[in-house]
């Protein structure tokens, strides 16, 4: 009776835990690291349109709630800088918010792209050239009116 009891608590404990154990890879793409900052993730893959003063973040919604505005400063870090005040700079207006590009609206769980229009022209990212951008949680603005939901059909 008390050996039955024990596997049947080990059972439902390990049934518990096993959808925590394992983690949801949907919408993203190999060798993709998101850096998680609470009410969204940041990948760590961009990429610089060309012709285009912007650069353009893949962002995971974590919240449940769509968002409508992200506000954010884009930072170019020159490792080979020597000067240390030219190392990491700034190359957007933060008070510019960024632009959904795929993705709209940018629903709860989904990854959209978003596309930061640049100050300066910037420099093809190599080795020595790595871009970042810096996002605090209240400059993070949802929408007032969520977008309905696909009704399912009955059958």
């Amino acid at each position: 009776m008390q050996k039955k009891l024990f596997y049947n608590y080990a059972l439902a404990f390990a049934l518990i835990l096993v959808p925590f154990c394992f983690q949801v890879y949907g919408q993203e793409q190999d060798g993709e690291k998101f850096n998680n900052i609470g009410a969204i993730a940041i990948s760590d893959k961009y990429y610089l349109p060309p012709n285009r003063r912007a650069i353009v973040f893949r962002i995971r919604n974590n919240t449940s709630r769509s968002i409508s505005q992200i506000f954010g400063r884009v930072f170019m870090i020159d490792k080979a800088a020597t000067a240390p005040g030219k190392k990491i700079l700034l190359i957007n207006n933060p008070h510019k918010g960024g632009n959904i590009q795929k993705g709209s609206p940018h629903l709860p769980g989904a990854i959209a792209e978003w596309n930061f229009p640049l100050a300066v022209k910037p420099r093809l990212a190599n080795q020595n050239i790595s871009y970042t951008l810096q996002i605090h949680p209240r400059s993070i603005f949802y929408s007032t009116v969520e977008p309905m939901r696909k009704a399912k059909e009955k059958p």
